[in-house]
Formats: C-alpha cells, sequence, structure tokens
C-alpha cells in the first residue's frame, strides 16, 4: 500500500476549497429559483417579461425582472431569491 504524502493531501484540500469557493461566488441560481422569483415580480407588478437578470448587489444574489405593463411602461422589480420577496 502506498503512502500518501503531506504535498498530496495539501494540494487535495487546496483544490477542494478552490472548489468550494469558485461555486460560493457564483453569479448563478438554479432555474427554479429563477422562475419562482419572476412569478414573484409578476405579481407584484403584472405584465409582460422583457428581460430577466441575476446580478448580485452588496455580496447577495438578487433577480432583476423587467416587465412591461398595460400602458407600455418597463418596470424593474427586483427579487431576493432567498426570501423569495421583493426588494424595495
Amino acid at each position: 500500500m502506498k503512502k500518501i504524502g503531506g504535498a498530496t493531501v495539501f494540494t487535495a484540500i487546496m483544490l477542494l476549497f478552490s472548489f468550494n469557493s469558485a461555486f460560493a461566488d457564483s453569479e448563478g441560481l438554479p432555474a427554479d429559483r429563477v422562475i419562482t422569483a419572476i412569478q414573484t415580480a409578476v405579481a407584484a407588478s403584472p405584465g409582460l417579461i422583457h428581460e430577466v437578470e441575476v446580478d448580485q448587489e452588496h455580496g447577495k444574489l438578487i433577480v432583476e425582472i423587467k416587465i412591461i405593463n398595460a400602458t407600455g411602461q418597463k418596470i424593474k422589480v427586483k427579487i431576493d431569491p432567498e426570501k423569495n420577496e421583493v426588494i424595495r
């Protein structure tokens, strides 16, 4: 049986840490959470979806939905996907 050297263990730990950190800083969300955010935004401001964007504000991910209302006005609604609430 081969021994695993300290450098190998250190490298594996660093790769695992880097991998986890990369996803912790990710600017993406699962599709179901984006869809739920869109539904929340349209419930708050009915209309047609013009654009959806996932952004980071103050270190938190938000979903920004641009809606065209019945009068043709573009409205921007921001949703906190963690709480599924409109951000005012």
